[in-house]
């Protein structure tokens, strides 16, 4: 595995994603089983890349679908399969995973940019997309978001921050001048017993990558493309701007 999984999405912020952040996937769960259930597939498996505290998995498995999924944090893998305990989750890249056959794959929260892989890029995510289009059954789907040109809102540097009592996240987001890479540098703040608070840094790169390249890459797969400004009519989770969804059907 080409991989740098230290710091990445640690105990901490893996729980404070799980208990704040989980919106996006659960909105694109939604999404999901209805595309599925309007192509007549009320049962299958379903492949979670980047599968997180497995949020998108557990609702999958509640409508009666089966759900193998890989993430590169060992921290967001142990709340999946506390999570979803009839799911198989794996700790590893994206790049790496075998695709089984599904009637769906998804790849929400932008996990198939982050460069804790080295090998992020559109190369890869063209290798990605390959393997995904040849597992998929017919009618099946490759839901996705990603971020593109223009995620740190027009600004070279953005800080955002959550207080939230018993937890604090402050982020300085920065994009690069020719809109291909987004750093966040992160600081987790976790109170303790005492009321004393116990610090965590990390630091994540995201590159990014324009709509219409990845509208191509996935129509060069035999996919029909659809590109989406959200997942559901609910834009609580959408990002402002600089970020899109893309859903790939299988003829």
């Amino acid at each position: 595995m080409t991989s740098d999984a230290k710091g990445f999405y640690g105990s901490d912020q893996a729980w404070v994603h799980d208990t704040r952040f989980g919106d996006l996937a659960t909105d694109a769960a939604a999404m999901v089983v209805a595309r599925l259930h309007d192509a007549g597939m009320g049962r299958g498996h379903v492949t979670d890349l980047g599968c997180g505290s497995g949020i998108l998995a557990a609702q999958l498995v509640n409508d009666g679908f089966t759900v193998t999924g890989v993430d590169l944090s060992p921290a967001m893998i142990e709340l999946a399969r506390r999570r979803v305990p009839s799911a198989t989750f794996t700790v590893g890249s994206v790049h790496d995973m075998v695709i089984p056959p599904s009637v769906a794959v998804t790849a929400t929260g932008e996990v198939l940019q982050y460069a804790a892989d080295a090998r992020a890029g559109l190369d890869a995510f063209a290798d990605v997309a390959r393997r995904v289009a040849e597992a998929l059954a017919p009618g099946g789907v490759f839901a996705l978001d990603l971020s593109t040109p223009g995620r740190n809102l027009g600004h070279e540097v953005r800080h955002v921050f959550h207080d939230h009592g018993a937890w604090m996240l402050g982020m300085h987001a920065s994009e690069s001048a020719d809109g291909t890479r987004l750093d966040r540098r992160i600081v987790v703040l976790m109170r303790e017993d005492d009321g004393r608070y116990r610090r965590v840094d990390e630091h994540h790169t995201l590159v990014l990558f324009d709509v219409a390249a990845v509208a191509g890459i996935l129509r060069n797969t035999g996919l029909v493309v659809e590109v989406r400004s959200a997942y559901t009519r609910s834009t609580a989770s959408t990002p402002e701007a600089g970020w899109a969804v893309f859903v790939g059907t299988k003829r």
